[in-house]
């Protein structure tokens, strides 16, 4: 009987240890304007124990026998002070010498250059996370300075996508080189064809919505070869890592990023986030200034209002094209495999790249 108690209690516990889930941790880290940083975290169920924070200016390398802060995993965050200033630095989370999460900044400072961030922190629904440091989006090369220049080396560009077209790349050009550069001059509506419309007054803020909307969707339906053709250059391992960037950053690239995050199987709701990160990171005051004078002529609020809507990203632009997409192929595995022979070989190929 004793026997029998016992190999049951020990077929419990084998059990329950096997069935013992990952928990499900959230990280995030925000720059204080001190110079240094917050370091928040969730998790579910809610840990107790230690969480010790290491720091590294090489996302994929950390030093564990010295961290530079330690909590309790209870408190939620932690402010932490960079020990290299002049460099990026990342952060790696270990919990209860368990489970471990890198994190750091999304959006990197440029002088030249705005819109400039990291795909890096975001989640998939088993808990993997994009890989930090691999891949970026950013507006136009051609507003490079030297101080950009030199934070573009120190994070190690390797390749540089430009889906900028012909005539911005022949009157505004880069003033960085990767050791890989790539240009695809992505077909699609312009979205600055209305301004004589809006000057007009004969085109408002719910017309220019909708056409943003024929803008994205354009840039996909117009662009399956250059797509492809992208797509092969992320399944290299050794061109990481990758810039993309097209005149402001919010446009072209944000197709193309709203797409690799699809394909990594990110949810809606993270996509649309990192989509309207534009908004925050975009002057529109820099677009209104080829307009500025004829704006002021008229006098008209509408009419600038209008062409703010123009420079700015919204919800309902990349939701519409989403679901454009899923009711043409039912799903964005058959759109990959059938539209840009993305198939799901190649995309557990870029799992294995890009995510940890």
């Amino acid at each position: 009987m004793l026997r029998y108690f016992t190999f049951s209690v020990f077929v419990i516990l084998l059990f329950s240890h096997c069935t013992q889930e990952k928990p499900d941790i959230r990280v995030v880290c925000e720059s204080l304007p001190s110079g240094s940083y917050k370091i928040k975290w969730e998790t579910f169920p809610p840990m107790d124990g230690i969480v010790k924070i290491y720091e590294s200016t090489v996302p994929d390398s950390f030093n564990l026998a010295f961290p530079i802060a330690e909590t309790e995993i209870k408190n939620g965050f932690r402010d932490v002070f960079a020990m290299q200033s002049n460099k990026r630095s990342y952060f790696k989370l270990v919990f209860n010498k368990k489970h471990s999460y890198v994190t750091a900044v999304r959006t990197i400072s440029m002088q030249g250059l705005f819109n400039f961030r990291d795909f890096g922190g975001y989640y998939t629904a088993n808990g993997d996370q994009i890989k930090w440091g691999k891949l970026y989006r950013s507006s136009s090369l051609a507003n490079t300075t030297f101080q950009d220049a030199k934070v573009l080396n120190n994070l190690g560009i390797k390749t540089v996508i430009d889906l900028r077209s012909e005539r911005e790349r022949y009157y505004e050009p880069s003033k960085y080189f990767a050791p890989q550069n790539y240009n695809f001059a992505l077909r699609g509506n312009p979205p600055h064809i209305f301004a004589d419309a809006i000057l007009g007054g004969r085109k408002k803020v719910g017309d220019v919505r909708l056409h943003l909307q024929d803008v994205f969707i354009s840039l996909i339906e117009f662009n399956y070869d250059f797509l492809e053709q992208i797509f092969d250059i992320l399944l290299v391992k050794d061109n990481y890592p990758i810039l993309i960037n097209c005149a402001g950053g919010s446009d072209r690239s944000a197709v193309v990023s709203a797409l690799i995050l699809a394909a990594l199987d990110i949810d809606m709701d993270q996509i649309i986030s990192d989509y309207m990160l534009s908004n925050e990171q975009t002057d529109v005051s820099t677009y209104l200034s080829n307009f500025l004078e004829n704006i002021l002529i008229k006098d008209d609020p509408e009419i600038e209002e209008t062409f703010t809507a123009m420079y700015r990203v919204h919800r309902g632009t990349i939701t519409y094209s989403f679901e454009k997409i899923l009711k043409e192929y039912e799903s964005f595995d058959n759109f990959f495999t059938t539209a840009l022979n993305l198939t799901p070989k190649k995309r557990e190929k870029l799992k294995e790249i890009l995510l940890y």
